[in-house]
């Protein structure tokens, strides 16, 4: 995981993150029936643990009496530590406090079901024996332990799959692992031969952890920029020819193939694969372990994260950084403990549970689907009712998971010919500050009509990725409104760049509100902004657009045009726009 990333400019079009956080590669190209196999048994999954741990650990973050800024595995790099200096830290690198099992226990009880361990970070040492190379935990430290092999274990014994992280393109104590963000302050990169790194080291060590630990079912490569094309197709063969059922992330690089896509650190983009992708993301502001570690992330707002990210069809890893004696800090715990405790009742709309069905989403909350239920994760804790519009059928019951009670419900028709429906609920009050989980049980699997339909005196939310894209860069939104009025229209964006400096670039940019013949030409500004608990570090900003008069109920037609519209939190050159708002002013 990558350092700061160069202050952006409006004149780029893309801001490459050559270091704050990493970036996924090739979207996902194989399909056969073994592959789509082996990427269902992962997906199914859908929750697990990464752990970053290593001899950056000792500093913590600090080095020489000062704060290096940054994230805390990054230091040797970021302080230009010298390799006699930092390779030191190995001799005093004992972790008596480690235990694999609490480890392993811990992502269990959270309900995680897939364990990723950092084998070789950037840095280079081995957290594992490796015959390859003498700079590993076993032969350079007093601890003389291997502990993949204690953790390969636990997840035996837990029924958790493993999955092993490996930097195949920096390594820091390699004077030929030439390439972007290498090691030039104690070898010249001129010297340096990246394929002799590739056949001396980077090679023997995946063969190493391809054939020692028992079956794996993930590879979890990272920075994938700078890797030579013939050495990332080597490592995918590798893993396909000694670990056939373990997946394989997009961060490979050199063009490789890959069974699912790695999202952007910590960041959902607005419009995400169908299936099989993953957002890794941290607990506090550094992935490994720091002395000084902020932004703790408030359990409520993990748990609507995973909700958020199956809702959408995706994966969620969240990490872990264990401190130098091997023992997680108490804020770890209590997270995980937390989530734990929240998958008691949202397990079964979690694991192995698919995308919402509905054609937009929901300011309250998130909703995901299990055989014949829908399960709503309601994050807002003072919504007391809620509707739910275009079920082609009404539900034969819904349930309160926390308390095991019915709920409330009503059905209306939604449309005249009564093929579409909406339940309203009366939800019962919070149990406590986790998100609400209400089961809705049907018949037969639930469907939704795939028209956008407006809750009667509500607003209406039109996500990007509900809208038509045309070809010259404008969004289209047809939908159904329920209630005459005015209403206020508000473009919801969000701030982007690194989580240690986020950004809105949006100020100033123009556009062209088009509603039939109305055309509203708007400027955008930061006229508020709102919290968004899945990404944390970064809020949603609104901008007022316009007006829109609904003069009848019925179809409706809405469009951005004239806006130049991304999708990546390192581009600067437009508006990283989330949804267009329909807030009711005046009903008729």
């Amino acid at each position: 995981m990558p350092p700061t990333t160069p202050t952006p400019s409006r004149k780029s079009a893309f801001q490459a993150p050559t270091a704050d956080e990493g970036v996924h590669g090739p979207s996902v190209v194989q399909q056969t029936s073994q592959d789509i196999q082996r990427r269902q048994e992962w997906s199914d999954a859908k929750f697990g643990v990464f752990v970053h741990w290593g001899i950056s650990s000792i500093p913590a973050g600090v080095w020489a009496g000062r704060h290096i800024a940054g994230l805390a595995e990054w230091i040797q790099f970021k302080a230009k530590i010298p390799l006699s200096e930092y390779g030191d830290l190995a001799k005093s690198f004992n972790p008596t406090g480690f235990n694999a099992r609490d480890w392993v226990r811990m992502a269990s009880e959270a309900g995680a079901k897939y364990f990723v361990y950092t084998a070789t970070h950037h840095d280079g040492f081995a957290m594992f024996h490796s015959e390859a190379s003498a700079y590993n935990v076993v032969d350079a430290t007093p601890f003389g332990r291997d502990p993949l092999a204690e953790i390969a274990q636990a997840c035996a014994e837990h029924e958790i799959m493993l999955g092993i992280y490996y930097s195949q393109t920096i390594d820091w104590e390699d004077p030929d692992a030439v390439g972007p963000q290498c090691n030039d302050w104690d070898f010249d990169p001129a010297q340096g031969d990246f394929h002799r790194y590739w056949r001396r080291k980077a090679v023997p060590q995946l063969r190493e952890i391809l054939s020692n630990y028992g079956d794996l079912g993930l590879l979890w490569f990272d920075m994938p920029s700078g890797i030579p094309e013939e050495c990332a197709h080597e490592a995918f063969d590798l893993v396909r020819e000694l670990q056939p059922g373990a997946v394989i992330n997009s961060r490979l690089g050199g063009g490789a193939d890959a069974d699912y896509n790695s999202m952007d650190d910590n960041y959902f983009n607005n419009v995400l694969p169908a299936r099989y992708w993953e957002t890794a993301a941290t607990t506090n502001d550094s992935w490994a372990y720091s002395q000084r570690a902020a932004g703790w992330k408030p359990v409520a707002g993990l748990c609507e994260t995973l909700a958020y990210t199956v809702s959408r069809g995706g994966n969620l890893l969240l990490n872990a950084g264990p401190d130098a004696t091997g023992s997680m800090p108490q804020q770890t715990l209590d997270q995980f403990g937390g989530i734990g405790a929240w998958m008691d009742r949202a397990a079964p709309g979690i694991r192995a549970a698919g995308a919402s069905p509905f054609p937009g989403s929901f300011d309250w909350g998130y909703v995901t689907t299990a055989g014949s239920s829908l399960f709503l994760h309601v994050a807002d804790h003072e919504a007391r009712e809620l509707s739910l519009p275009g079920l082609t059928s009404a539900p034969t019951a819904v349930l309160d998971r926390a308390t095991e009670t019915p709920v409330p419900f009503t059905v209306a028709d939604a449309a005249t010919d009564g093929t579409a429906t909406v339940v309203s609920l009366e939800l019962p009050p919070p149990t406590d500050g986790l998100p609400r989980t209400i089961e809705l049980t049907f018949r037969h699997a639930p469907t939704v009509a795939r028209n956008l339909v407006q809750i009667p005196g509500c607003a209406l939310r039109l996500d990007v990725w509900t809208g038509e894209t045309g070809g010259d860069g404008s969004v289209r939104w047809n939908f159904t409104m329920a209630t005459p009025g005015d209403y206020r229209v508000v473009l919801l964006s969000k701030e982007t760049f690194s989580n240690a400096n986020p950004q809105w670039w949006a100020d100033g940019m123009t556009g062209n509100l088009v509603a039939g013949a109305d055309r509203q030409p708007f400027t955008l500004h930061r006229d508020g902004d709102e919290t968004y608990p899945i990404l944390h570090y970064w809020k949603v900003i609104r901008s007022e657009i316009g007006r829109l008069q609904v003069s009848s109920v019925g179809q409706q037609e809405l469009a951005i045009e004239d806006l130049v519209v991304v999708d990546s939190k390192w581009d600067s050159s437009g508006v990283n726009m989330i949804a267009v708002r329909l807030e009711p002013i005046t009903p008729r």
